[in-house]
């Protein structure tokens, strides 16, 4: 009977739907149990475990140091803002220009020797002086890298706090030497810059371009 209701079946059809041999994956199961051993399943597993992990990981490095850097720029752009604002070019203006002379005048000074706050309109150099003082914060304080700023301003650092240290000696008679600390320190670096850089950061062995000095001889006859 059971040949007569298979018969019309294709030769070779399997009379039985569950049977492994209907479903390619259970065999490829079964030839893996067989031919892989238990404990180098497991072994394969935590590695590529690890390998996931550590991807992930390096992903998060690289997208940390992307914020990063858009921080830093936020924050160079900020500043740089304020270096070209009105009070701190003035300041700086007032340095260039006034402060040697202004300096000699003994209630000028006296100005300056008080615990209490220091008038920035008779007194513009010190814009500069909170200027400079709040970058060396943020260098310290790690939220900006300090070659963002030494790089390019170094030199000009290390003059300004040889400018200004006289103001800042007669200022901390009442407030003691924290004040413009930071300033002292980013001065301090600058300085360290400057000799371990003395050519610049830019890669060694570039050729320089030539740059002649072409009003020198006329600019030392007339001085």
């Amino acid at each position: 009977m059971e040949e007569l209701l298979n018969e019309g079946q294709p030769l070779g059809e399997n009379k039985h739907p569950g049977h492994p041999a209907d479903n390619p994956l259970s065999s490829v199961k079964v030839l893996l149990e067989v031919a892989v051993p238990p404990e180098l399943l497991s072994a394969f597993g935590t590695l590529l475990t690890a390998i996931i992990i550590g991807a992930t990981a390096v992903a998060a490095l690289i997208q940390l140091r992307h914020i990063r850097a858009s921080n830093e720029l936020s924050a160079f752009n900020e500043q740089n803002e304020l270096w070209y604002s009105q009070p701190v070019q003035e300041g700086y203006r007032f340095i260039q220009r006034d402060l040697k002379r202004k300096m000699e005048d003994p209630q000028f000074r006296r100005d300056l020797d008080t615990a209490g706050v220091v008038d920035h309109l008779t007194h513009p150099d010190l814009n500069v002086l909170d200027f400079v003082d709040n970058i060396g914060v943020m260098i310290t304080l790690g939220m900006m890298r300090e070659d963002i700023i030494l790089h390019p301003g170094s030199q000009m650092i290390d003059n300004l706090w040889t400018t200004m240290g006289p103001t800042v000696a007669i200022m901390r008679r009442k407030r003691e030497r924290q004040l413009y600390v930071s300033f002292e320190y980013l001065a301090h670096r600058a300085r360290l810059w400057q000799q371990r850089y003395p050519n610049g950061l830019q890669p060694a062995g570039w050729s320089r371009l030539p740059n002649p000095d072409v009003w020198s001889s006329a600019d030392t006859r007339n001085p």
